[in-house]
């Protein structure tokens, strides 16, 4: 068995533990300016999924892995009840963790902007573009913006992905992810993840209203595994509810977290 990875995370606030998953390509930094809100009330956890951000990386990532290294992680530290938040990659790993057979107490989930099944191969056009930049030539992060502005036209995306970019003890451009092994492990992040047991835990699901990542089509899928589902559409937001519509995100999110939902 490889040894689990160990990972990164920011840590605010007191009170119930709430932990945070980001997306895919991204790191704890997504989740900050909703910590700021979120940590007035809860102690937040906000972790740097394997081969993202400051975790370290894994031979092949798949959900099953990334759910026991985020779960080992929360074991070690005595975190055994808590709540869960997660957004796209976050979610399906999220999704995984609680339908585990397990003895950890998932008090609430958050479901952001995905859904328990299969993909299209959406990132394929990313993981290309990326893959084709010689970062040992580029020489500012404009040059490497002009480059992925070839093959994606959204300015916005280029703008999540160059957050991402930054120089090394040795001058070098590098991404703070792990390119290589997740465009190895691209087939396995687009599956679905898998259910040991019905997710008993109330759960609430946040769709992006401009988004098509979350339809209603999904919702029949959503109640086979999930006893308790909540769905929150948030209008004029896309992929990234919350960070395009932060306020109305966070209190949703809070609304949820601290109704009783017996």
């Amino acid at each position: 068995m490889n040894q689990l990875p160990k990972l990164h995370q920011e840590l605010s606030g007191q009170g119930y533990p709430l932990v945070v998953l980001h997306g895919l390509f991204g790191d704890s930094d997504n989740f900050r300016s909703i910590a700021l809100h979120l940590e007035r009330y809860f102690q937040v956890i906000r972790l740097d999924l394997p081969g993202h951000g400051h975790s370290e990386t894994m031979p092949e990532y798949s959900y099953e892995g990334m759910a026991d290294a985020v779960l080992n992680h929360l074991s070690i530290a005595g975190i055994n009840d808590f709540h869960l938040l997660g957004h796209s990659l976050g979610g399906k790993v999220a999704m995984q963790m609680a339908g585990k057979s397990t003895e950890l107490n998932f008090d609430k989930i958050i479901i952001v902007d995905i859904a328990p099944r299969l993909y299209p191969p959406h990132h394929s056009v990313l993981l290309t573009a990326m893959n084709q930049i010689p970062l040992n030539e580029v020489k500012d992060r404009r040059e490497a913006e002009k480059r992925l502005r070839l093959q994606i036209p959204d300015a916005g995306v280029r703008g999540f992905l160059l957050k991402s970019l930054y120089r090394d003890d040795d001058n070098q451009w590098q991404w703070r992810f792990d390119l290589p092994g997740l465009t190895d492990s691209y087939e396995a992040i687009r599956l679905a993840p898998a259910f040991a047991q019905p997710v008993e835990a109330a759960t609430l699901f946040v769709k992006g209203g401009d988004s098509d990542y979350l339809g209603a089509d999904d919702e029949l899928m959503i109640r086979t595994h999930f006893k308790d589902p909540y769905f929150k559409e948030i209008g004029g937001a896309g992929h990234w509810p919350h960070a395009e519509k932060p306020a109305l995100f966070t209190r949703i999110c809070l609304e949820f977290l601290n109704q009783n939902n017996d």
